[in-house]
């Protein structure tokens, strides 16, 4: 059996940045708790790695009384900091630098009176912070059909979530422009979502399998997976969190399988993955 893995692979640098922050507020404050608010990134394994090191994690800012808060690399509700400031929390931010732009363009386009079409997953981290910081903000819900009654600017600014399928986004793109010429279309997908998708889209003609390894919470490993779902319909393609979930039964007679890997999956699963496979018998 031929096993590639696709590159890019390991921590996208929003992700680095996330974790050597943390790690280095907790040495900063030994004596303090340390608290992230949310997942600091999408991943179990790394969510149980900051927990050995004494960093928590918890949803609702309401529940932490002291010590030290960090929000989370996919932004978080503009109110939790008025919040951490009532609450005399010490404040640090390991917010991704791409969101960080999506938020301020948002911020630049309601000072300017401008409407603003936001395409994300409702329900996602990145989305909600988003929605938190104007009242101008339309969500266009992947999931549901977007009206377009409540556009009354014949120009807005369409922005997006960082993490979504960027062919997709491509479609939602035209669709909005049919019916809002003059909307201004800022794509926003994060450079290691873009590559990482672009990847499963230029994999080698023999590939008969291909293996997404990422958390169920990673937006962008799930979208890799609905990539090679949609680009490969014949082929078999797997979103496994570790190498515990491969089916050997499902996986043996493959000639050449693809291995690709969310933006916050630790290296060492992607070893496991690929050395269970190279030994498949």
């Amino acid at each position: 059996m031929k096993v590639t893995i696709l590159e890019p692979k390991g921590y996208c640098a929003g992700v680095n940045n996330a974790i050597s922050l943390a790690l280095k507020i907790k040495t900063k404050h030994p004596r303090q708790p340390v608290t992230v608010l949310g997942m600091l990134v999408h991943n179990s394994y790394v969510t149980d790695f900051l927990k050995e090191k004494g960093i928590n994690m918890i949803d609702d800012i309401n529940n932490i009384s002291r010590g030290v808060v960090i929000f989370a690399a996919h932004g978080h509700r503009q109110e939790w900091e008025n919040i951490a400031q009532e609450k005399g929390l010490i404040i640090y931010d390991a917010i991704c630098p791409l969101v960080k732009k999506n938020l301020q363009s948002i911020i630049d386009e309601t000072h300017n009176q401008h409407q603003i079409i936001y395409i994300g997953y409702r329900s996602h981290p990145e989305t909600v912070a988003a929605l938190s910081y104007s009242s101008s903000i339309v969500l266009y819900d992947i999931n549901q059909t977007f009206d377009y009654q409540l556009i009354t600017d014949e120009s807005p600014l369409v922005i997006n979530q960082t993490t979504l399928n960027y062919l997709s986004l491509k479609d939602i793109h035209t669709h909005i422009l049919s019916h809002l010429p003059h909307a201004r279309i800022e794509n926003e997908i994060c450079n290691a979502t873009r590559t990482r998708q672009e990847a499963i889209l230029n994999i080698k003609e023999d590939v008969d399998a291909i293996i997404v390894i990422g958390d169920h919470h990673s937006s962008n490993s799930r979208r890799l997976f609905e990539i090679a779902k949609m680009k490969y319909p014949r082929i078999d393609s797997y979103l496994v969190e570790d190498v515990s979930q491969l089916d050997p039964s499902l996986l043996k007679n493959k000639n050449h399988i693809a291995i690709s890997s969310g933006a916050s999956t630790p290296l060492f699963l992607i070893d496991e993955v690929y050395h269970y496979l190279l030994n498949l018998k």
